[in-house]
């Protein structure tokens, strides 16, 4: 799996960078410039930038280290112990391949549509993820994906307004479900943007942008949703 890959070299780098920094501290090795960079990011909490090559983060330090961890944990489990029933979104360092390939694995059904006929229909859960017990038939259950500037009602299966000083609000369980691209567009939903990370512009090397996801309104337009900048994160600054 390429994911496991990808973070298998992280841990790699990281482990190697420690050892170096370490004997540099203890006077057996030669202190680069490279290793007081990454001293001086750990003075800041700063992730240092020899770590960062594997996905981009907001997140300081200290919180970036337990999202490591997790996200290490979550492929582990994969491999050991088989496919999950649910999927964290967030943990992937390219999402949009992953979507891709549900697409593809739908597309080789018996009568199904090729890949560029279809699309996702996106259907909010009311079950946690450890709730499930098995996978749905198409597509897959993902979570770990955050609201910024709404809140998703629960009861209503619909937006509405935040709390006071309420920025990122957890969404529940999405199954992202392949279907035949609609001819017509669907009402009465907001075509709400999905970014990698809080930055939405991204930077030079990599989007933030990843989708668009449909969420039901409830009782305001698209357009205010619009002018509130709402969207959904796969992760956030803290």
């Amino acid at each position: 799996m390429q994911e496991v890959q990808r973070y298998n070299n992280l841990m790699t780098v990281i482990k190697g960078t420690l050892t170096q920094l370490e004997l540099g501290i203890k006077g057996l090795d030669l202190i680069t410039p490279e290793l007081e960079k990454m001293m001086s990011s750990f003075a800041e909490n700063k992730v240092p930038s020899q770590w960062s090559f594997a996905y981009f983060s907001t997140k300081p330090l200290s919180n970036w280290k337990e999202d490591l961890c997790n996200r290490y944990d979550f492929f582990k489990t994969w491999v050991t112990q088989g496919q999950p029933v649910g999927f964290w979104i967030g943990a992937f360092t390219f999402p949009t391949g992953f979507t891709t390939s549900l697409l593809q694995r739908f597309s080789r059904k018996k009568d199904a549509p090729p890949i560029d006929r279809l699309q996702f229909d996106f259907i909010p859960q009311t079950k946690k993820v450890e709730e499930f017990q098995e996978s749905p038939k198409d597509g897959a259950y993902i979570y770990g994906l955050f609201l910024e500037g709404s809140k998703w009602d629960e009861e209503k299966q619909n937006l509405c307004e935040p709390e006071v000083m309420e920025l990122y609000v957890a969404m529940p369980v999405i199954q992202f479900k392949p279907i035949s691209m609609r001819t017509k567009p669907i009402q009465n939903v907001y075509e709400c943007p999905c970014y990698y990370y809080p930055i939405r512009k991204g930077n030079v090397t990599r989007d933030s942008y990843m989708m668009k996801i449909d969420l039901k309104l409830g009782d305001s337009p698209q357009e205010h949703w619009i002018k509130r900048g709402t969207a959904l994160l796969m992760s956030i600054g803290v």
